[in-house]
């Protein structure tokens, strides 16, 4: 049956989001997000769902850094927010609510990002790619790090078989990082809708790779550090909280572009 859905196309450091307005059941997201990821116009990579003001799930219900501070200024605004303050949300892939910072004004949004579970510097894996590489457990993805490689779909593929055979997740994504240029690939396979895409830019890559380089830091490092990571469509700021050694939080930060409304007909 054809249907007249409502959504927004919004632009998180080219990280091109589509949020669908109206209500469906989980089994109808993947039908749903095929159809509007195959609108080459809006160019976007990824589907969201919002359930109210407060809350947002992704298609495949992993947890997405860029759509979660991009739904949260989404709800400052539709609940009348004005100037500096912050958003409340719930989100996919996280147990508990995501505080958003919000400047309605400029649209700049900052989010504390969920603390990895677990994170791993790779060695002896016999895979010359995946040597000396870092996994990173963000709950609802995982990332793995590569260091100086080519970022290509026969190397995405090769690292995305390893990373599931450690950790089996909803969404697993790897971060090619050139550290001479200081430029992030972000490569990101959602499971539930067997997609795979050369992202724009990526908000739980970014996180994953600052928290590759807190172990980098020396042992009595204390205070933030922040690290712009360049990528193919915007860039992304997150900055590592750390105190005598130990990682105590990690936030992304940038503007994020809104669009408008608009209607688009779908097969439900």
């Amino acid at each position: 049956m054809k249907q007249n859905i409502s959504i927004r196309v919004v632009n998180p450091a080219g990280n091109i989001t589509i949020f669908v307005l109206d209500k469906f059941e989980r089994s109808q997201y993947q039908k749903i997000a095929t159809q509007l990821l195959a609108h080459k116009e809006f160019g976007a990579e990824q589907v969201g769902f919002v359930l109210d003001d407060n809350t947002m799930e992704m298609c495949g219900l992993e947890f997405c850094g860029n759509a979660s501070r991009a739904f949260g200024l989404l709800s400052a605004k539709a609940k009348g927010m004005e100037g500096t303050g912050s958003a409340v949300v719930n989100v996919s892939g996280i147990s508990h609510p995501l505080a958003v910072e919000i400047n309605t004004e400029t649209n700049y949004t900052k989010v504390k990002m969920p603390m990895p579970v677990s994170v791993s510097t790779l060695s002896n894996t016999g895979i010359p790619l995946v040597e000396n590489s870092v996994l990173v457990d963000l709950g609802g993805i995982v990332h793995l790090v590569l260091y100086d490689k080519e970022p290509s779909m026969e190397n995405f593929k090769i690292a995305k078989k390893f990373a599931d055979s450690i950790i089996p997740a909803p969404a697993t994504g790897v971060m090619f990082y050139d550290t001479v240029a200081g430029f992030l690939t972000p490569v990101v396979y959602v499971k539930d809708v067997d997609s795979t895409y050369f992202e724009g830019s990526c908000g739980s890559g970014s996180t994953a790779l600052a928290v590759a380089k807190y172990l980098e830091l020396p042992e009595d490092t204390s205070g933030d550090k922040s690290y712009e990571f360049h990528q193919p469509a915007g860039s992304i700021t997150a900055t590592i909280s750390v105190n005598a050694g130990k990682l105590e939080a990690v936030y992304i930060e940038g503007t994020i572009d809104l669009g408008k409304t608009i209607q688009v007909e779908v097969d439900v």
